[in-house]
């Protein structure tokens, strides 16, 4: 008899790859539920012939299993009529570790670079002929959305360190991008954040492999029985680039593993942090045993994911671009990528902060992190459904461009997000190149502007 999942939330990026995956290893019936506004996972699911529907306690009467996202908690009716008739109920991370022992599992995890790094490693292993599973938390065009269900042993998982998720997963290869503070609504500080990495390579197996960016101040904390591989800018990499050349396709550059030259490599996607994720994807891949012509040709044809400096289109000559950054990092690395590829424009960047928790711990990073922008355009601070505005003078978006402003960046802030469409549709200028950035909805001024 055919198993049936039911999963709670399955519009969420990593719950709808979930289900896809499901559906083909466990050879399972999937049902789904969720809100009725629509998100680009609607699509996804549309094309895999998974039917969503509304929240509904009797959605889960007749599943042998659910799956709750981690954005509902017990209170969600689904999980209580689910505990209710004693139905076996599993989180995001907890399933995906099920799903995971069943093949050799490789964890990417990072505080950024996780889902391009994932992108690339499972586009490598498709290209190369070992088709592996893949569960990546962004729609990526080259591997055909945000999973893929494949024969081969591999399973590949953008692996998340909130709340420790990650440590529902046994992998045998692990890539960690870098290691910094966020989620600061759990975790206590950067020492916590790093302990939860080391949790996590305490579970390789001697025969694996830890790969690790060596230029990160915490690297030598990470202790494991594994094979540490890293890889960096810096000489002493065990992989490394060399004369690397930014242009406005991408950037190109020399790679060098041992000091050995195995090619060079045109990479189709803007800025520093994109050549690290590629490293980290050879240096994985290479341990895997896989030729470097096979590596390299797999991500010269690397056409980026959704929300990691997509270009949404032109409007009157100005470039519009979405990306997902919503840590100070991450923002001042894509702002940096934006002027090394676009050096002659403008830069007009519309931040919209995600969650008050964040916004509140990395307010002085937050001010410091728009160095490479003519122009700040701060939407107000998107609350995440796990967060509630707490205090009776919480931290908010004017008092972070009053900040941003002092550094002597132009900046103006805007209560919704329909002003501020409104405002760049009347300001803009052919040379600007508008970037949209945050984990929220921001991606719908740059919508606006190109529709």
């Amino acid at each position: 008899m055919q198993l049936h999942i039911h999963f709670v939330g399955i519009k969420g990026t990593g719950m709808s790859a979930l289900a896809q995956i499901a559906s083909m290893i466990e050879d399972a019936l999937i049902t789904g539920s969720d809100v009725p506004q629509r998100f680009f996972t609607d699509a996804i699911l549309e094309r895999a012939g998974i039917t969503v529907l509304g929240f509904d306690p009797e959605n889960v009467v007749h599943a042998d299993l659910v799956v709750a996202s981690a954005a509902y908690d017990d209170n969600h009716p689904e999980i209580q009529r689910a505990k209710e008739l004693n139905i076996p109920l599993f989180t995001y991370p907890q399933f995906l570790g099920k799903l995971m022992s069943k093949k050799k599992g490789i964890c990417i995890a990072g505080t950024h670079g996780k889902t391009t790094t994932t992108a690339m490693v499972g586009k490598v292993l498709l290209d190369t002929h070992h088709d592996p599973t893949i569960v990546v938390g962004s729609d990526v065009p080259c591997i055909g959305g945000n999973s893929h269900v494949g024969q081969g042993d591999y399973f590949v998982a953008e692996s998340c360190e909130y709340r420790r998720h990650f440590l529902n997963y046994s992998p045998e290869h692990l890539i960690i991008t870098n290691m910094e503070l966020d989620h600061p609504d759990y975790f206590k500080d950067l020492n916590d954040v790093v302990s939860a990495f080391q949790e996590l390579a305490n579970k390789l197996p001697a025969h694996g492999n830890l790969i690790i960016w060596n230029e990160d101040p915490n690297k030598e904390k990470i202790q494991t029985q594994a094979n540490i591989i890293t890889f960096g800018l810096s000489p002493d990499a065990d992989v490394r680039a060399d004369h690397v050349v930014f242009n406005n396709e991408g950037s190109s550059f020399d790679v060098m593993i041992s000091g050995k030259h195995i090619g060079r490599l045109q990479l189709a996607v803007s800025g520093k942090h994109n050549i690290l994720d590629a490293l980290a994807s050879i240096a994985l891949t290479s341990r895997l045993g896989i030729p470097s012509e096979g590596i390299l040709k797999a991500l010269s044809g690397f056409n980026g994911t959704k929300r990691r400096f997509e270009r949404l289109g032109t409007r009157n000559g100005a470039v519009i671009v979405d990306d997902y950054a919503h840590h100070p990092t991450e923002i001042q690395t894509t702002l940096d990528g934006a002027r090394r590829s676009y050096p002659g424009r403008r830069i007009r960047a519309v931040f919209q902060p995600h969650t008050f928790s964040r916004t509140e711990k990395l307010f002085y990073e937050f001010s410091q992190a728009f160095q490479e922008a003519d122009e700040v355009v701060l939407a107000e601070i998107f609350s995440s459904a796990r967060e509630k505005k707490q205090g009776t003078n919480p931290i908010s978006s004017a008092k972070l461009a009053d900040l941003i402003q002092e550094k002597g960046i132009t900046t103006r802030y805007f209560p919704t997000l329909e002003e501020i469409s409104s405002y760049l549709d009347e300001t803009l200028k052919e040379d600007d190149l508008v970037i949209t950035l945050g984990a929220g909805d921001v991606y719908k001024v740059g919508q606006n502007l190109v529709s």
